[in-house]
Formats: structure tokens, sequence, C-alpha cells
């Protein structure tokens, strides 16, 4: 097989996209809460991300909300 020779664009091109994808790595694993998600619920919800299988949320309730209810 004949191999094209690689010119010094292309050795500059894929170093450049080396350290492309390298950063997109980095930043993933320096903020991986960046790419968290609501799962389509409200802000009075809080899901956890598992590694296996759906997501697990909880509905936030308010610190009033238990004696309010006792009260009436």
């Amino acid at each position: 097989m004949n191999w094209p020779y690689l010119r010094r664009g292309d050795i500059c091109g894929i170093i450049v996209m080396a350290v492309v994808l390298a950063a997109i790595v980095l930043v993933g694993l320096l903020f991986p809460r960046l790419g968290q998600q609501n799962f389509g619920f409200g802000p009075e919800w809080q899901c956890i991300r598992m590694e296996k299988g759906d997501p697990i949320c909880v509905k936030l309730v308010e610190k009033d909300a238990s004696t309010r209810e006792r009260r009436k």
C-alpha cells in the first residue's frame, strides 16, 4: 500500500485536535456537575444520577411544611 506522507499542516491539525479533545476530557473530569440535568422535574425536586439504571429523584419538603399539616 502506498501511504501518503504527512505534511506539516496534517501534523498541526492532529496536534490541535488532540489538545481540544484533552481539554474537553479535562473539563469533564474537573467539573462533572456541568452536565447535571433536571430530568424534567421542577426546582422542588432533587435528582441523583445512578451509574446503572434511572436517576433517583426525591421531592424536597419545606421545613415548616410538617408543622403546617399538623395545625390544620
